[in-house]
């Protein structure tokens, strides 16, 4: 692991190394951490699909695409808040059932799921006992885009309409990924609400933060 590998760009371009990244935990650099988590989820995951440009708007902008990556960022966002996942391993079903239940904006897409602390009891059998729409999109929408190149099950990717039309199984992937993105924010603005020193989010951020610069 070097101190020069990058490990984010913010929001003016600038890259920030896993050195910086260092000097700001031995620091306790609350405002500069908090603001990293969102540009590095940001960055990376949704970004290149937030680009206005009628002829990209047009000709390259791919609902598909879009929720492809929703998907992967879900699980690293789940990472970055709780303890036991810093690694989404065998756990990537817990991380959507976590997230649909805890995030406000997603509540539509937990519903007839399990509840909040049983997606979060890493012992208990996910694979025997999930159900309801958490269940659904991890099989027919994030598993089937990631693994198979398609949806499942009648579920449809599209980017007019309403946000979920439970009834017709429909996701509108950009207001996904703006909700998505708002999450993210809204993540970074309860870190600089807390304290750093005593609250569990920031020990679990910390954590994950330390776990990824140690397998970079």
């Amino acid at each position: 692991m070097s101190k020069n590998t990058i490990f984010a760009t913010d929001k003016d371009g600038n890259e920030i190394t896993i050195g910086q990244v260092e000097n700001w935990i031995a620091d306790k650099e609350k405002a500069k951490l908090a603001t990293l988590v969102y540009d590095r989820l940001y960055g990376r995951y949704l970004k290149p699909f937030d680009f206005e440009d009628a002829e990209y708007e047009k000709s390259y902008k791919n609902g598909f695409a879009i929720m492809a990556n929703c998907c992967l960022l879900i699980e690293a966002f789940i990472s970055f808040q709780e303890p036991g996942l810093k690694s989404t391993y065998r756990n990537s079903e817990r991380c959507f059932g976590i997230f649909f239940t805890t995030q406000d904006r997603f509540k539509d897409l937990s519903n007839d799921g399990l509840s909040a602390a049983q997606y979060k009891n890493l012992e208990f059998r996910m694979n025997r006992n999930n159900k309801g729409i958490p269940k659904e999109f991890y099989t027919d929408v994030r598993c089937g885009i990631l693994h198979s190149g398609e949806t499942r099950n009648n579920w449809k990717i599209v980017r007019s309409g309403e946000f979920f039309d439970e009834a017709n199984r429909r996701i509108n992937a950009t207001k996904f990924m703006n909700r998505l993105k708002y999450s993210i924010s809204d993540f970074k603005k309860e870190l600089k609400k807390e304290d750093f020193d005593t609250s569990i989010k920031w020990k679990i951020y910390i954590e994950k933060l330390k776990h990824v610069i140690l397998n970079a």
